[in-house]
């Protein structure tokens, strides 16, 4: 598959959807126990008043809000302009940028943690090993990554009305695989069958792994964090 027209059917896509997407979910951690349970958990890995990035925050930014309120330093970037411009609109205190998570240009061990909630769903494979390379790269060693993912074996496009957008699934080995071969060792993984009506009816991953080693060099630009 075309990795430009992936990007493209993505920012398309959320574009879009942005104002739809804020109305869904602003509250929705108030009806996810266990995503709220998931987080706390990580947080607990997270130094006081640590940094971290998320991931495809958005228009609603509800993962990056939760850890605002919980005294982290948080920086949110997501593809889609729209999602960008309405997250800043309604949200204060977080660090809201848009960019690739592909091309991620932040400096080098910027942050003590990491979250990506089903957002790595819409980089292709010949993304992933870049995408895995750079979050390893922007980690500082011992931080920690939270992921989940929707599970199974689908790559491809997705009709949302008239609109496709790409998204892919992951087996348990294939997210793990990933991870041990670029730096982390798995801490926690678990799946659960979806618990909203309003969720998309697919089984999920929840994983957190922690960075236990660096990766060789690679050149990209630097994008300074204000701490």
């Amino acid at each position: 598959m075309n990795p430009e027209r992936i990007k493209a059917s993505c920012i398309a896509y959320y574009n879009q959807m942005h104002e739809q997407y804020l109305e869904d979910y602003r509250d929705e951690l108030s009806k996810k126990p266990y995503d709220k349970d998931f987080l706390l958990r990580f947080i607990e890995n997270i130094p006081f008043k640590g940094s971290v990035l998320d991931i495809g925050c958005g228009a609603a930014a509800q993962q990056a809000r939760f850890l605002l309120s919980s005294g982290l330093k948080v920086t949110s970037i997501d593809l889609s302009e729209k999602c960008i411009e309405t997250a800043k609109k309604n949200f204060t205190g977080i660090d809201f940028l848009r960019m690739d998570m592909t091309e991620m240009d932040f400096a080098d061990e910027s942050f003590d943690g990491i979250i990506a909630f089903y957002s790595i769903i819409h980089v292709p494979d010949e993304k992933l090993g870049t995408l895995f390379r750079r979050l390893n790269k922007i980690l500082r060693i011992n931080g920690k990554i939270a992921i989940s993912v929707h599970a199974g074996n689908f790559y491809g496009y997705h009709n949302a009305g008239e609109m496709a957008v790409f998204y892919r699934t992951y087996t348990p080995e294939e997210l793990t695989g990933h991870l041990s071969g670029h730096g982390f060792k798995i801490v926690e993984i678990n799946q659960r069958k979806p618990i909203c009506d309003f969720e998309f009816q697919s089984e999920r991953i929840y994983l957190i792994a922690e960075k236990i080693k660096g990766l060789p060099a690679v050149e990209h630009k630097k994008h300074q964090v204000n701490l």
